[in-house]
């Protein structure tokens, strides 16, 4: 069976799905150099397509994770109760939920009619399959995990009248226990936030969970309050006669009278507390000691990767995996992956997010090399021998190698890499790429080393591989990585193994060898507002701009520019 996985809302791209296996997934953004492309993903759906040398007419299924659809099973019971306990606290609230229930309508027609419009251009309509938003994010987490059993949770902004669902899959089923409504969404919670401090909604919620460490959450959970909270049945509930309007959208007169003369950095501390304190109440009803459970989680709030720890701190529970790609950029991977267990009863266990375009053979990127770059091509054993030296004069380098990852993190196929030890660099690095400069650098560590680096750190927590939850850090990393360790003592680790990747393991095995220093910094190659390099010639840019001082390419290519005399020992 050939499964096509598309995606158009605000993060667009595919993923093709064939003989049980993914094959390709890619988001529109890496090919159009556009960060967040709001556009047709058409050159991610022919990426995928070409790597399997199919065309549409060869697909079975086109599976898309909006079914933009009012369910009565779903949703007519939710909203009716939920309207009318609103109602009855003030009569006013009737005209807010009217119209943001219209909103959502109107939202989802541009999005929908265009991707009718694909299907009816390409004569495929009888090929379509909706998935359920939160199913496309929490079923498909569940789908990919390596447990047998759990709990599955999605949380986000939105999506087919939702914000939160929480379900149980037994019996070969998933049976959902809580859904919450998109007027009362953490996601929007958070967004919010986000926007009042001057930063994007939907896209820069992370340098609000950088921001927090810097704050005292005390000061100001009251004011939280005021805008969304549990009640005693621990349901999620937001405030509207505060004025709060869950959407990224008006009514930030609201917010700002609320906080005025707040630093950042408490209202900050503050929204990360209070969004923690909801979502780790909610699940505790559901986990136990006594009944410990696996949570599969997915979501563009999990992108938050403090409230992850939380959540794998709770008393019950097992183990946590965070799908990679886990907010609206993973639709379409999520959206695939359902339609395959629906129709073959298919899993695919903790599959590889380096599954994007590759990076054509050095030879090639040889050819295309101009006046202004030196080079080495060389064995993967010289490749590290000379990273580690440069490495040790505290250079910075750029990895592109192989298959691009999919989803928002880089994991070694396109990263800056550099030394963990220099303190300074969060202003001189972060400086070089535009970038926030309070923001943290996240290590990666060999698996060999990670027991000594991170509190209760386990060899069966899969979501570190991929960095999609914080860890308490040890005395000892704090002392030979500072670089990579908070101002909160956390750190965001992407744990490698030999199996996952032999030559960066290696690197790092060698690196901590000469060094003493058991990891190095790794962040997105990319500068900032830039989608992560996806190509040779992107890669190359970045070095010409001066973001990075030596650039890897598949193990084997060394490239630095000619007039960086300090690295003229590499032609040795």
């Amino acid at each position: 069976m050939n499964i096509l996985g598309i995606a158009n809302n605000d993060y667009s791209g595919a993923c093709l799905i064939s003989n049980g296996q993914i094959v390709a997934a890619a988001s529109e953004e890496r090919f159009t150099r556009i960060k967040a492309h709001k556009s047709f993903p058409n050159h991610a759906i022919n990426f995928v397509l070409s790597e399997a040398n199919l065309t549409l007419d060869q697909i079975d299924k086109i599976a898309f994770g909006w079914a933009s659809d009012f369910s009565k099973e779903k949703h007519l019971e939710l909203y009716f109760d939920r309207i009318v306990e609103a109602c009855l606290t003030s009569s006013s609230d009737a005209v807010i939920l009217r119209k943001r229930l219209k909103d959502e309508i109107i939202n989802d027609a541009d999005t929908q009619n265009e991707f009718h419009q694909f299907l009816k251009d390409n004569n495929i309509l009888d090929k379509v399959i909706y998935i359920d938003h939160h199913e496309s994010h929490a079923n498909a987490a569940f789908l990919c995990s390596p447990f047998d059993d759990g709990i599955t949770i999605s949380c986000d902004g939105r999506g087919d009248f939702q914000s939160f669902t929480l379900s149980k899959f037994s019996n070969n089923k998933f049976k959902v226990l809580q859904r919450e409504t998109t007027f009362d969404s953490l996601g929007y919670f958070y967004g919010r936030i986000t926007a009042l401090l001057g930063y994007k909604p939907n896209r820069h919620e992370g340098k609000i969970t950088g921001l927090a460490a810097y704050g005292d959450p005390t000061k100001l959970i009251h004011k939280m309050r005021k805008l969304i909270d549990i009640d005693q049945n621990y349901r999620i509930r937001a405030k509207f006669e505060d004025g709060y309007l869950p959407s990224y959208n008006n009514n930030y007169q609201q917010l700002k009278f609320l906080f005025h003369g707040d630093k950042p950095e408490d209202i900050a501390a503050a929204a990360q507390a209070h969004i923690e304190h909801i979502l780790t109440t909610v699940v505790q009803q559901y986990v136990s000691k006594e009944h410990p459970q696996n949570l599969c989680l997915a979501g563009g709030v999990f992108g938050n990767v403090k409230l992850n720890q939380r959540l794998r701190e709770l008393d019950g529970v097992k183990n946590i995996y965070v799908l990679p790609a886990m907010g609206d950029d993973g639709l379409p991977l999520g959206a695939a992956i359902c339609c395959l267990f629906e129709f073959a009863g298919t899993r695919i266990k903790v599959p590889s997010m380096k599954i994007g375009p590759e990076i054509k053979p050095s030879e090639d990127i040889i050819k295309s090399l101009s006046s202004n770059y030196c080079y080495t091509l060389s064995n993967q054993h010289d490749v590290i021998e000379k990273s580690i030296k440069a490495l040790k004069s505290n250079k910075v380098i750029g990895l592109a190698k192989g298959k691009m990852e999919f989803g928002p993190r880089s994991l070694c196929n396109r990263s800056i890499i550099c030394s963990a030890k220099d303190i300074t660099i969060n202003s001189w690095l972060n400086e070089r790429m535009n970038r926030t400069e309070f923001m943290p650098f996240a290590p990666i560590v060999a698996d060999l080393f990670a027991k000594d680096c991170f509190k209760d750190w386990d060899y069966d927590h899969v979501a570190s591989h991929f960095m999609t939850m914080t860890y308490d850090c040890t005395e000892y990393f704090k002392t030979h990585c500072p670089a990579v360790t908070h101002v909160d003592d956390t750190a965001r680790p992407q744990v490698i193994t030999q199996r996952s990747d032999p030559f960066t393991h290696q690197l790092l095995v060698c690196w901590e060898q000469e060094s003493n220093e058991p990891a190095l910094i790794n962040t997105s190659f990319n500068m900032h507002e830039e989608p992560i390099v996806c190509t040779a010639e992107n890669a190359l840019a970045n070095l010409g701009k001066g973001v990075i001082d030596l650039l890897i390419f598949n193990e084997d290519l060394i490239v630095w520019k000619k007039d960086n005399k300090e690295l003229e020992y590499l032609n040795d």
